[in-house]
């Protein structure tokens, strides 16, 4: 039988990376208390030692006649040990060869990237790590906490013309080929991106920490040199060029709400099924921001806006269209229809409205047209108009359960005056819809369709006709409300047809109304309440002359009732006049009432209200767009001004913009209107954090102080207070401080620990070393994308003369992972123990930049 070949390679930096493994190999034979990695560049020991006086066990670690490190083992029994001292060495080289054989079934045989269950592996603890910061979002560090970098991206390429080099050329010289397409790929690549395999012409980088801008410059880089590789074919003697394309989601900003709670090994699956999707839409070739050539990428969040298509002319004036809910597409989105071929040479055809969106694709109306002559065709592309997002009808129970109450305040490396780097937020501006040049041109299927869905429906207009009528009747009343509610059938009714749930629900309806009916008020005249459909298993109600707040029991009984027949509804109401909304944008009001209502215990009826304008805005702010997220805050405000959570949030948001004043006033005004303690003592904290931020360090002690009083277990209270005694000169009493967070931290295994490395740091200034580096390693182990705790790190290897390519190693990390001069200085530093003058010089200019 033929032997699988293997690479059992090991490097130095492979014992950084399965630390761990190693560890618990050893753990098997004698016990030991903590551990420590030496890379001594002379007189390192040839034989394991141990130290009884100090009980430290000196191990080297040789693999193939070759010293990776020196492995220092403390807390070992003497008697555990002293049997076993001639048969170190070859338990060493055991443990070795269990990382090399682990380190190989995680590398592919034929491009040496990961492996696919390697990359999922990863992806999983990512996920898991973006999740404890959203659910705390607090950071020890003092910055602001940028909810929207707190992701992972993944980046999928996709070869193209691989099955078809392998049909005509050959097997091998398929896999040749993809040989020195990974080598192109890996070549460059960042430090902390993983590079996989993960299809058998596709490779997978996954991002940590990343927003949508990195993955798509990376994205363009990696294609470049991919697009470089060229192989005579075998036969022909002609060159064999890659037909490339890509596409990357982000986590957690792509998911949809519910999917947050499933288990992190669905959640890395189903990113990857976002990314995948989108080079699909990339290989259409339709809107991809290109290389040249045919290479194309498209990131998962402009699917909805610009990668749609018309797949289907179907009757009644209605398209099938490739948007389906995989791509988040909702019932109620506008899209423009421009002809297929070139944008710039497109012609526009009119507009159409989503009706029924299904997993794969949605039917949509045409709401009218530009030309009657002129109708969509299959292949026309289609662009979003509607410049916030329509309301799921099917996933916005629990959207906001992995969203904090407020906006996290602080993490590691603020500075006063700073500015977050905020991506584009995936909620677009505004688009201005296309005009409507003739009222001729509208569907010619209009006058067909409206009979039969009012037959059906009894006095309900579809979207479209709603939409109209509308517009015009809310022109002639002062005052009116828009409701829209939400049914989804459930239980034994979960399989049941919209319809009927439909017909239901606008009985109940007319049964709840007919006795306000009576008291419409003067300035609606003779106008009657009238509805609609919104989307397949969703309506929407117009009341003139009627204030919200008097329809709320309406709709409460509306909801309690339909649920007696097996539909979960929720309700949600807007009415005009409302702040300085405008007539027109009441429609986003009520979606941001259903989206607040679908939060609310049953029944789920909720206004448009100071509280739902609060929900709308963390959901801004949580997407990157602070200063959006700042106006809505403002806005509830407005509404409220006893909203403490609005008054919170507002002030995280100032201090995300360096306005570090501002943000002490909103978190003073809502400290005075905060009932709650739990709420009370985020505020204090965030409090203490401005005022640091300012340099007023007795008045960030003393709101530290009261915070810790009322919430004992605040981790980073106590990791701010040592901070505050550490830069007074008193080291003991911080260390004190940092011990209480590190025993808090000890009661929630598996969650990184920023005590230790603060630990570390306070353990170097004293000249103890090895503590500081057993610390340390014990924080990377928790935490292997710990920046802080790379860089403390690999400057104690270069303190301690060790091995420079260990301390380049670490250094390049961190800096990966934070643009910060402190590590590009180190990583200068490093580069010119070993001997490399021009990078260093080159990363003296980074330090510069930074």
């Amino acid at each position: 039988m033929k032997q699988i070949p293997q690479d059992l390679n090991l490097a130095r930096g492979d014992l950084m990376d399965m630390e761990g493994l190693l560890c618990s190999g050893l753990a098997a034979f004698f016990t030991f208390n903590g551990h420590a990695l030496y890379f001594p560049t002379q007189n390192p020991p040839d034989a394991p030692q141990f130290l009884p006086r100090e009980r430290r066990l000196l191990l080297p670690l040789v693999w193939r006649e070759e010293l990776l490190g020196v492995l220092m083992l403390h807390g070992v029994r003497a008697r555990e040990v002293r049997p076993l001292l001639p048969a170190l060495p070859s338990v060493v080289a055991l443990c070795l060869e269990n990382l090399a054989r682990s380190r190989a079934a995680r590398t592919d045989a034929v491009t040496g990237l990961a492996t696919e269950d390697a990359l999922y592996a990863r992806m999983e603890d990512e996920a898991a790590r973006v999740r404890a910061h959203l659910d705390d979002p607090a950071q020890p560090d003092g910055r602001p906490a940028p909810l929207h970098r707190l992701c992972m991206g993944l980046v999928v390429l996709r070869l193209r013309n691989g099955e078809e080099m392998a049909r005509q050329i050959g097997f091998a010289f398929s896999e040749k080929f993809l040989r020195h397409m990974a080598e192109a790929c890996r070549a460059g690549l960042p430090s902390d991106v993983l590079a996989a395999r993960v299809g058998r012409y596709e490779f997978a980088l996954l991002l940590s920490a990343s927003g949508r801008g990195a993955c798509h410059k990376l994205a363009r880089a990696v294609l470049g040199r991919m697009e470089a590789v060229s192989l005579p074919g075998p036969l022909t003697r002609q060159p064999v060029r890659p037909l490339l394309c890509a596409g990357h989601a982000l986590y957690p900003q792509d998911m949809q709400g519910p999917e947050l709670v499933l288990p992190m090994f669905e959640q890395a699956r189903q990113l990857m099924a976002r990314a995948r999707l989108a080079a699909d839409v990339a290989a259409q070739g339709q809107s991809g921001a290109g290389l040249g050539g045919e290479s194309r990428i498209m990131p998962f969040a402009r699917i909805l806006q610009d990668g749609g298509v018309v797949l289907e002319n179907l009757p009644l004036g209605r398209l099938r269209i490739s948007l389906g809910r995989q791509t988040k597409a909702r019932e109620g989105l506008r899209f423009a229809v421009w002809s297929g071929g070139a944008r710039d040479a497109a012609c526009y055809k009119g507009e159409i409205v989503l009706l029924h969106v299904r997993e794969l694709d949605a039917v949509a109306e045409i709401l009218h047209l530009e030309d009657a002559a002129v109708i969509p065709e299959p292949g026309d592309s289609l662009a979003l108009l509607d410049g916030l997002p329509v309301l799921s009808p099917s996933d916005m129970e629990n959207a906001l359960e992995g969203i904090p109450d407020v906006p996290g305040l602080g993490s590691e490396e603020k500075t006063p005056g700073s500015e977050p780097r905020t991506e584009q937020a995936a909620m677009a501006p505004a688009q201005p819809a296309a005009p409507e040049k003739n009222a001729s041109a509208d569907a010619p299927s209009r006058a067909a369709t409206e009979p039969e869905e009012q037959g059906a429906q009894g006095d309900l207009h579809g979207h479209g006709d709603f939409l109209k009528r509308f517009a015009r009747e809310r022109e002639q009343c002062a005052r009116f409300a828009l409701v829209i509610a939400r049914l989804a059938p459930s239980g034994a009714r979960a399989g049941s047809e919209p319809e009927r749930g439909m017909r239901k629900a606008l009985e109940l309806w007319r049964a709840l109304l007919a006795p306000v009916r009576a008291t419409a008020a003067e300035d609606a005249g003779r106008a009657e309440p009238f509805g609609g459909r919104y989307g397949s298993n969703s309506l929407i109600f117009f009341h003139p002359g009627r204030a919200a707040e008097d329809l709320l029991p309406v709709y409460a009984q509306l909801c309690e009732g339909l649920k007696k027949h097996g539909l979960a509804t929720a309700a949600g109401l807007a009415g005009y006049p409302f702040l300085q909304f405008r007539k027109a944008e009441m429609q986003d009001c009520a979606l941001k009432a259903l989206e607040y209502a679908l939060l609310l215990p049953e029944p789920r009826a909720g206004l448009c209200n100071s509280l739902a304008l609060n929900i709308s805005a963390d959901r801004r702010y949580s997407l990157g767009d602070v200063f959006g997220a700042v106006e809505e805050y403002k806005l509830a405000l407005l509404a409220d001004e006893g909203n403490a959570m609005a008054w919170n949030s507002l002030g995280v948001c100032m201090a995300a913009l360096g306005r570090q004043h501002e943000a002490r006033r909103h978190f003073l005004e809502a400290l005075k209107h905060s009932p709650d303690e739990t709420r009370a003592a985020q505020i204090c904290y965030n409090l203490g954090t401005v005022c640091q931020t300012l340099g007023e360090r007795r008045a960030a002690a003393r709101y530290y102080r009261q915070c810790v009083k009322i919430a004992p277990d605040h981790l980073f209270a106590h990791i701010r207070l040592g901070q505050l005694c550490e830069q007074g000169g008193r080291r003991g009493e911080a260390r004190r401080f940092y011990e209480r967070a590190a025993a808090i931290e000890d009661a929630r295994p598996g969650m990184p620990s920023p005590a230790r490395r603060h630990l570390a740091r306070v353990a170097a200034r004293q000249k103890r070393g090895g503590e500081a580096r057993e610390l340390l390693h014990e924080a990377l182990l928790r935490n292997p994308n710990d920046a802080a705790a790379m860089l403390l790190l690999a400057k104690i290897y270069l303190d301690g003369n060790e091995d420079p390519a260990m301390a380049e190693l670490l250094a390049r990390k961190s800096a990966g992972l934070h643009d910060r001069p402190e590590a590009w200085q180190t990583l200068a530093r490093a580069l010119r123990a070993l001997g490399r003058e021009d990078e260093a010089r080159v990363a003296d200019a980074r330090a510069l930049l930074a």
